[in-house]
C-alpha cells in the first residue's frame, strides 16, 4: 500500500509540475495555425502578381519620388505665397507726374521709331539694268554726275528736243531785256506752213511771245519756232540757227549740230544723249522758272487745245518737264526731269521704237537713277557712322 501511495503522490507531483507547459503548448497551437494562415494568404497574391510583388517596381519608385517632390513643392510654395501676400499688403510707391510722363514718352518714342528701311539695291549695281532704246543716260543735275549711260555718245537726230535749245536762246534774250514776253511777233507764210506738230498759226497773225513760248514748250509748235527765229533774224532763220550752234558749243555739246530751230528732218542734224543731258541741265539751272510752263499738260490758242506729249507728267513721281520728239530717222525721243527731296535728275532716251516704249524706258531710267542716289546716300551714311 505504501508503495502505491508513494507512487500516487509522485505522479501527482509530476502532473502538477507538467501542467503549465501543457497549457502553453495548447495556447501556442492556435497562434501557430493563425500565423500559417496569414503566411499562406500573403503568398497567394504573390503567385498571381508575379515577382514584382516581392520587389518594388520602377513605377512604384517613380510614384513615390513624385509624391515626395509634390510634398516638397507644397512646402516650398508656402513661403512664396506668404511673400506674395506680403507684397500685396505692402504699400505701393506711386510714381511722380514727371516719372509717369517720362515713361510714357519713352514708350511713345520706342513705338514711333520704325526700323530703318533698307534701300533697294539698284539693278545697275548688279549689272542687270539696260534700256530698250538706241541711247540713254541719267545724271544728277546738281552735281552733273552720270548715274547710268547706254551708248551716250552715239549721234542720233534730236527731233523736237532741238526746241530746248531754241527756248534757251529765247529765255536768254528775255532775261537780258532784248525781248519781252508781252510783245507781239508776226507770223510769216513760211511759219504758218511749217509741217509736223503746230499751234495752227495763221499767216499775218500777231502772237504774243509768251504764247509762242508756251506753244513751243507744250504743243511742240514747229510754226512757233520759225516765227520767233524769223523775227530775230529779220525774216531769215539762219542767224538764229548760227546762234544755236554757238550756244551748243559754249555749253559743251561737242557732238551736236543744228540746221533749223524746230528739229524737223535734216540729214546732218544730230545730237547725243550726253549732249542733251548737258543742255537740259544748263537750261534748268539758268531758267528754273521755265518748269512752270513745261509742267503744263495742255495749251489753248485760237480756241484749239493742244496737249503736252510728255505723258510722264502726273504719272511718275516728281516729273515736271521737259520735252519729247520724234522723226523717222531717230525714233521716239525724250529728255525728262524729276525732283524728289533735294535731288533732281535729268534723263534722256533716244531712239525708242514707239511712244509706249519711250514712256516705259524713261520711267525705268528715272526710277533707277533715284535708287542709285538712295543707295549711295545710305552707303555714305554708314561710312560716316563707322568713322565716328
Amino acid at each position: 500500500m505504501r508503495k502505491w501511495t508513494v507512487l500516487v503522490v509522485v505522479l501527482t507531483i509530476f502532473s502538477l509540475l507538467l501542467s503549465p507547459h501543457l497549457v502553453g503548448a495548447k495556447s501556442s497551437q492556435p497562434e501557430k495555425k493563425q500565423a500559417r494562415s496569414t503566411e499562406s494568404a500573403s503568398k497567394a497574391p504573390a503567385h498571381k502578381s508575379s515577382s514584382s510583388a516581392k520587389k518594388p517596381s520602377k513605377e512604384d519608385k517613380k510614384s513615390a519620388s513624385s509624391k515626395d517632390e509634390a510634398r516638397h513643392a507644397k512646402a516650398t510654395a508656402k513661403p512664396s505665397k506668404e511673400r506674395k501676400t506680403a507684397a500685396k499688403d505692402a504699400p505701393v510707391k506711386e510714381k511722380s507726374p514727371k516719372e509717369e510722363r517720362g515713361s510714357k514718352g519713352r514708350k511713345r518714342a520706342l513705338q514711333a521709331e520704325p526700323a530703318p528701311a533698307k534701300p533697294v539695291l539698284p539693278d545697275s549695281f548688279k549689272g542687270e539694268f539696260g534700256v530698250a532704246t538706241r541711247a540713254a543716260m541719267v545724271q544728277d543735275m546738281e552735281t552733273g554726275r552720270v548715274l547710268f549711260a547706254q551708248e551716250p555718245d552715239v549721234p542720233i537726230p534730236p527731233a523736237s528736243l532741238t526746241k530746248v535749245l531754241t527756248l534757251y536762246l529765247v529765255n536768254e534774250l528775255v532775261r537780258d531785256g532784248s525781248l519781252k514776253l508781252e510783245q507781239s511777233i508776226p507770223v510769216s507764210e513760211a511759219a504758218s506752213h511749217a509741217g509736223g506738230s503746230t499751234m495752227r498759226l495763221k499767216t499775218g497773225e500777231m502772237v504774243a511771245l509768251d504764247d509762242l513760248v508756251k506753244g513751243i514748250a507744250i504743243a511742240s509748235a514747229n510754226d512757233g519756232c520759225v516765227a520767233v527765229a524769223e523775227y530775230l533774224g529779220k525774216g531769215d532763220i539762219t542767224p538764229f540757227v548760227e546762234a544755236m550752234n554757238r550756244k551748243a558749243k559754249e555749253l559743251g555739246m561737242t557732238n551736236s549740230q543744228f540746221f533749223n530751230p524746230n528739229g524737223l528732218p535734216h540729214d546732218e542734224q544730230v545730237t547725243t544723249a550726253r549732249d542733251m543731258a548737258t543742255l537740259a541741265s544748263a537750261y534748268l539751272k539758268r531758267f528754273p522758272e521755265s518748269l512752270s510752263i513745261h509742267s503744263m499738260t495742255e495749251f489753248t490758242h485760237n480756241n484749239r487745245v493742244r496737249h503736252n506729249s510728255n505723258t510722264l507728267l502726273g504719272r511718275v513721281e516728281g516729273v515736271d518737264g521737259l520735252k519729247t520728239g520724234f522723226v523717222c530717222a531717230s525714233g521716239y525721243n525724250i529728255v525728262v526731269t524729276a525732283k524728289r527731296g533735294d535731288t533732281r535728275l535729268v534723263a534722256v532716251v533716244l531712239g525708242a521704237r514707239n511712244r509706249r516704249v519711250r514712256e516705259r524706258e524713261a520711267t525705268r531710267l528715272i526710277e533707277e537713277g533715284f535708287k542709285i542716289v538712295a543707295a549711295e546716300k545710305a552707303a555714305s551714311g554708314k561710312q560716316v557712322a563707322q568713322a565716328h
